[in-house]
């Protein structure tokens, strides 16, 4: 009988369900059999080994039977974001190495080279640019500045700040480095048609618009980046909609902190 339905329902998904549908359905259902005859949930695996798993599905199911009322749905997407991003910076350490720099090297001399002539921006915006405090930036400019690819300038309005100006050496490193970079980051996205891409960059734009601050808004009156300390250090949101999570059931468990 368990065989049966699992055939029927292979069938009919396959026909009309998306790939990720499929996936989730069948898992659904491997959960329901393997409760009343483990024999038969290799069966149904064996049957979607075209739909690709992670490691996010992995930390999800882990989650869910470790504590199965703890709603883990934002993994489905903030988990795979940092993921992504992990491992994009892995990649592009390997591919800026044969050029003696790296990625936060990098990032320094391409922001300066992105903002064009005289390619010079003040530390402050530099942060905005990458991301980073005010003092993570001081350390990663005297890095730069070490290797010779900035200089650091009195400020002509104020005798108080800097401006970072972009080194002839720094410049031509710069323009060596980018076109290879971009080509070797698009071929990343070959998984993904452009209206996929297109569709996806779209989302991920909404989702980055309410973490920062856009354009001149990043910068307050008195020039520093408030907005970038905001968005570092914002407290997260109380519970909203959506599941409640109950404590694990750690009767007979030796009892983890949830990670």
């Amino acid at each position: 009988m368990v065989k049966r339905l699992v055939s029927i329902t292979l069938s009919s998904l396959l026909c009309s369900a998306p790939v990720e549908r499929i996936g989730q359905l069948l898992y659904d259902l491997g959960e329901e059999v393997s409760h009343k005859d483990t024999s038969y949930q290799d069966t149904l695996y064996k049957g979607i080994s075209d739909v690709k798993r992670d490691a996010i599905d992995k930390f999800a199911g882990e989650w869910s039977r470790e504590w199965p009322n703890l709603d883990v749905s934002h993994l489905e997407t903030v988990g795979r974001i940092w993921r992504i991003s992990e491992h994009l910076r892995r990649r592009f350490e390997l591919w800026l190495q044969p050029h003696g720099l790296n990625w936060e090297t990098f990032d320094v001399i391409v922001s300066l080279r992105r903002g064009g002539a005289p390619y010079r921006m003040r530390p402050t915006e530099l942060s905005e640019a990458c991301l980073l405090t005010s003092g993570a930036m001081t350390n990663r400019l005297d890095r730069v500045e070490r290797a010779g690819l900035i200089v650091r300038l009195p400020a002509p309005d104020d005798r108080r700040s800097v401006l970072v100006e972009l080194t002839p050496k720094g410049f031509a490193l710069a323009d060596e480095v980018i076109q290879p970079h971009f080509a070797a980051a698009r071929q990343l996205l070959e998984c993904l048609d452009d209206r996929q891409q297109h569709k996806l960059a779209h989302l991920l734009r909404d989702v980055l618009t309410t973490l920062e601050p856009v354009d001149d808004e990043a910068a307050d009156d008195d020039g520093t980046t408030k907005g970038l300390t905001k968005a570092l250090t914002a407290t997260p949101a109380g519970p909203g909609k959506g599941r409640t999570a109950s404590k694990p059931d750690t009767k007979g468990k030796r009892a983890r902190r949830p990670t």
